[in-house]
């Protein structure tokens, strides 16, 4: 499948998007917070002026960092949320947070949106008892993943569950008993993303 593998580092300091928003790394070694400016030899000097258009851009670079998401994926969540006939700046938060790899994230299974993807990928969680490996499906109320047995007690899973237990649980999501996973208990709604968005200039540049 199809991904970024360049430099995240570098992708962030040119949106200005600060690594710790996104992950559990360490803010002292964070690149966007040592180096606030973007990439390159003139990046401490830079001074440009941006459009409206490079504006959107922008917005819509950092939801595709977000969300790790390819220019393709993206178009089509903004093209279904358009489609959707209500507020499409929601239903495109909606349909994001939906995804398989999100839920992971959001319920605690992983410390950033990169390394949920890696593990639905590696096959780590059954989706109402069969096993299922594509990030981009997506949960519907009522469906329950689980961390597969063998997985339940390995130290990294510990460990991540010890860095995530400060963030708390989104209304649409409860763990299951012992924590062998969670389930949905509903559809995304009003969940923030992991940075500020502008998602009003994301639905404009598709437009």
């Amino acid at each position: 499948m199809a991904r970024y593998t360049g430099p995240r580092g570098r992708r962030a300091r040119r949106l200005f998007v600060a690594l710790t928003h996104l992950s559990t790394k360490d803010p002292d070694k964070d690149p966007s917070l040592r180096r606030p400016y973007p990439p390159g030899q003139h990046g401490p000097t830079q001074k440009t002026k941006m459009t409206d258009y490079g504006l959107r851009l922008m917005e819509k670079q950092k939801l595709k960092l977000s969300y790790e998401l390819l220019e393709k994926q993206c178009r089509r969540y903004v093209d279904r949320a358009k489609r959707s006939g209500s507020n499409a700046t929601r239903v495109l938060i909606r349909l994001i947070e939906s995804r398989f790899d999100a839920m992971v994230l959001r319920a605690g299974y992983a410390t950033s949106i990169r390394q949920a993807r890696q593990f639905v990928r590696h096959g780590y969680f059954t989706v109402d008892g069969k096993k299922a490996n594509l990030p981009g499906m997506e949960f519907k109320p009522g469906t329950v993943v689980e961390l597969r047995e063998r997985f339940l007690q390995h130290p990294l899973f510990v460990e991540i569950r010890q860095k995530t237990a400060h963030r708390g649980l989104p209304p649409h999501v409860a763990h299951l008993e012992g924590g062998k996973g969670f389930r949905v208990l509903s559809r995304p709604e009003d969940v923030d993303p992991p940075v500020a968005l502008d998602l009003v200039k994301i639905i404009e540049f598709y437009a």
